[in-house]
């Protein structure tokens, strides 16, 4: 994507964001998933999806943040998730799950991309180092069947780890 040379009005820790052609901030972030043994879950597995609480929201959200200079949406979604959370585990990025548009508080519009991501299995297990930002106060496992009664930041979000999840179970069960 072309970036415009116009900036954001609004910087965040004293850098201004690039506006895209759409005159909209562009971010893009992760939904990590993993598979965990549950000897009670239909097939002995269930899918979780790790979300975040940041600062002093309530509400759950997915690691992300906005593109830097000159970095795809892929780069900067792997970038985010490990900036926020402290992984240092091999990450494999995949399929695009989903996008959300919406005003943030200075009036600009912001796009947010998200996409699946796991850790392969050969990288061993998740391994969160003490990396993380410090406004990420808490990571959280949640499955599909929990996922109804969590409060997330923005009910966007549900959405987007709900497609996340459903696909990731339907690849499970095809292996």
């Amino acid at each position: 994507q072309q970036q415009q040379q116009q900036q954001s009005s609004r910087p965040q820790r004293g850098v201004q964001y690039a506006l895209n052609a759409q005159g909209e901030e562009e971010s893009a972030g992760c939904v990590l998933m993993r598979v965990r043994r549950d000897s009670e879950a239909a097939g002995g597995e269930v899918v979780e999806a790790l979300i975040i609480q940041r600062g002093g929201n309530r509400g759950y959200e997915l690691p992300k943040g906005h593109l830097e200079q000159d970095e795809t949406a892929e780069q900067a979604a792997v970038r985010e998730l490990r900036e926020e959370t402290g992984l240092v585990t091999e990450v494999e990025l995949g399929d695009f799950v989903g996008e959300s548009r919406y005003k943030i508080r200075n009036g600009n519009a912001k796009w947010v991309r998200f996409f699946a991501a796991s850790c392969p299995s050969s990288a061993g297990p998740l391994e969160f180092g003490l990396g993380k930002e410090k406004a990420t106060t808490e990571l959280r496992w949640v499955t599909l069947q929990e996922l109804p009664q969590v409060q997330l930041k923005a009910e966007a979000t549900r959405r987007i780890i709900r497609m996340a999840l459903d696909k990731q179970q339907q690849q499970q069960r095809r292996q």
